[in-house]
Parts: structure tokens; sequence; C-alpha cells
């Protein structure tokens, strides 16, 4: 009897893990849903070695690619700070309402917000001042940035 119940608990917990694992692997291998508020739908960045099919979103050299624009919409509910550097020490210089479109010049690994390091450079001709965002609260309109040059 005491066989008998035992293996009964283990074939459970067996079961359960395996639910589990079922479960939970889709939310590791796929990525986030687009918030169903910002009614858009998301665009994923082109692999490594595709072909672009856009040139006008794909810089042909790595000069161009110095001044090439990239877009996000900020996510933050309560509208997102812009700081003189990548971290919240930093002098706050505006805020950015939720939904604004931005447009960001580059990225830098720097604090880490809520678990992602990356900060956004906004582009100075769109924004008319040198700030910076936490990419933590910005979603990706069209690639991801590229790193800042030192």
């Amino acid at each position: 009897m005491v066989k008998s119940k035992l293996s009964k608990l283990a074939l459970v917990a067996a079961g359960g893990a395996v639910a589990l694992a079922t479960a939970a692997g889709p939310a590791f291998a796929e990525p986030p849903a687009p918030s169903a508020d910002l009614g858009r739908q998301s665009v994923e960045a082109p692999r490594a070695g595709a072909e672009t099919r856009n040139p006008e979103m794909a810089p042909e050299s790595m000069d161009d690619r110095r001044h090439h624009t990239y877009k996000g919409q900020v996510i933050a509910r309560s509208g997102l700070n812009v700081r003189s550097h990548p971290n919240t020490r930093s002098r706050v210089l505006a805020t950015l309402p939720y939904g604004k479109v931005i447009h960001i010049e580059c990225k830098v690994n720097s604090q880490n917000i809520d678990g992602n390091p990356r900060w956004y450079k906004l582009d100075r001709k769109h924004h008319h001042h040198d700030g910076w965002v936490s990419a933590r609260y910005v979603k990706n309109i069209g690639p991801a940035p590229h790193y800042c040059h030192r």
C-alpha cells in the first residue's frame, strides 16, 4: 500500500512537471506579444546576413549608419524621463509622453532598469537636445539601434 501511494505521488508530480514545462516553454521561446493598447503589430529586426528588402531602412556604409535615425515609441504610461547621461542619477532634461514616437541615434549599455541595461541616445536633430532614455520603456519601430561609437 505504501509503495502504491508513493508511486501515485511520483506519477502525479512527474505529470505536473511535464504540464508546467509544456505551458512555460512557449513563453520562453517566443518574443513577447505586442501590447493591444498600442494598436501596432510588432516588427522583427532582420536576421544577420539576411538580404534587406527596403534600401531606405538599411544604411549602405558605416558612415551612413552613424547618421541613420532609428525610431521607437514610448511605452511608459506615466511618461519617460530624458536624462543628461544614461543613468537615473543624472539630471532630467524633459519628459516624453506615453505613445510619443522618438528618434534614436544609438544605444549603450549602462544602468540596468528592470532587467534591461540598454539606454538610447536621442537624435538631436529631432529632439533639440542630447538626451538619454532607458530602452526598457521604448518599443522599437523597425530595427534596433546600433551601439554608439566612442
